[in-house]
Order: structure tokens, then C-alpha cells, then sequence
């Protein structure tokens, strides 16, 4: 997938652009591309994000979930229902900068996302245990502490966290599933680490 928008994307096309195209769009088609349940009685469709279960509704795009969406989330149901598609991941993980597109915002994603990780949890390891927990991500050994969460279905993202000390500032990585470039951009992708960011930050209160 190629970026189809601009750096500043919130102004250039809000989310009343995706709202348009999707309403004038074939949800059973975006059910089989994105491999999603399709309730064609209901005009609905099932997504999973972040550990919860959330209904769409076509054309009109209510969401019923577990918790209410931010606008940048509702943005990302809307792009992958427009223009993603559902791939099988092959078991690698790639960083951001590997993808299609990725040198182009990755000065963007690294202050965004990995800076922002690194530095507010590495000093703060039991506090990022307590986040990833009460967001349902597992544990893994890379890194002094690394956690896989869940986007979506097939979708996974690997938050690799070195710990500072008094010598050295803290480090991280951000890694994805390898098939993110079925089902987002480059700019898309930066989109989601300050999303998953924005929830960690909720998950501590």
C-alpha cells in the first residue's frame, strides 16, 4: 500500500473524508478483503482491537465496543476497512523502518513512538508490567522487558524496552508482525503507535 495522504493528514483529509468513501462503499467486500465476520442482515461487521470485540455498523458507522474509540481510532477502523487487507504473518517481525515506505516517517515514528516508549517506562519497569497486563499483552524475552500486543486479528506488535541506569539513558525498538504492510501504511503505522501510546498512558489510571 502506498501513503495516500500528506504529512498532515488530520487537515488534509478528516475523518469526514473516510466517513464518505466508506458509506459509499461495498461492506461485504470489505468483510472478505480484511477476512472479517459480515452480519449482512444487520449491515454489520466484527473487528478486534487492542482485546476487545467491536461492531460496525454500515453505512452509518456506529461502533458498539468495550470502551468508546478517539477519533485517530476510528480513522484506523476506516482505513483498513477502505484500503487494508487481511494477510497471514509469516512469524518475522520487522521494524518500522524496514516497510514500504518506513524511511520516509521514521524520524517522525522515532521521536513519536520509540523516544516516547523508551522514556516513560525506562525507569519504570513495574509500572510497564502493570500497563501491559491490564491491556492483555504477554510477556516475551527479547529485551530487559518486552511485551507482544494484539492490534488486530494477525496483527501483532512487539514493545522491546532496555532499561536506563545512572551511566546510560534508557533504549527501546518497536517491532511489527510482517504483514502490517497488507493492512497499513507507513504513515498509518506511525498513527498506531501513538495510538497503542495513548492507551498505555489511559491503562495507568
Amino acid at each position: 500500500m502506498e501513503p495516500i495522504y500528506g504529512k498532515n493528514n488530520k487537515e488534509e483529509l478528516p475523518l469526514e473524508y473516510y466517513l464518505k468513501r466508506y458509506q459509499e462503499g461495498d461492506p461485504a467486500e470489505m468483510a472478505r478483503r480484511c477476512a472479517l465476520p459480515w452480519n449482512a442482515e444487520t449491515n454489520t461487521l466484527e473487528l478486534e482491537f487492542l482485546g476487545g470485540t467491536y461492531t460496525v455498523s454500515h453505512p452509518d458507522f456506529t461502533i458498539t465496543g468495550p470502551t468508546p474509540l478517539s477519533n485517530p481510532e476510528r480513522i484506523l477502523f476506516l482505513r483498513y476497512l477502505l484500503d487494508g487487507a487481511y494477510a497471514m504473518p509469516s512469524g518475522e517481525y520487522l521494524t518500522y523502518r524496514e516497510f514500504p515506505w518506513g524511511e520516509v516517517y521514521l524520524q517522525q515514528f522515532t521521536g513519536r513512538c520509540i523516544k516516547r516508549f523508551a522514556f516513560s517506562y525506562g525507569f519504570k519497569p513495574d509500572l510497564l508490567r502493570q500497563v501491559m497486563e491490564r491491556m492483555g499483552a504477554r510477556p516475551i524475552s527479547q529485551s530487559d522487558q518486552g511485551w507482544e500486543i494484539t492490534l488486530m486479528r494477525g496483527l501483532t506488535i512487539r514493545f522491546l524496552l532496555w532499561l536506563g541506569d545512572d551511566e546510560f539513558p534508557p533504549n527501546a525498538q518497536i517491532l511489527f508482525s510482517d504483514n502490517f504492510h497488507s493492512a497499513f501504511t507507513a504513515e498509518d503505522m506511525a498513527n498506531i503507535g501513538d495510538i497503542v501510546m495513548n492507551r498505555m498512558k489511559k491503562a495507568q489510571m
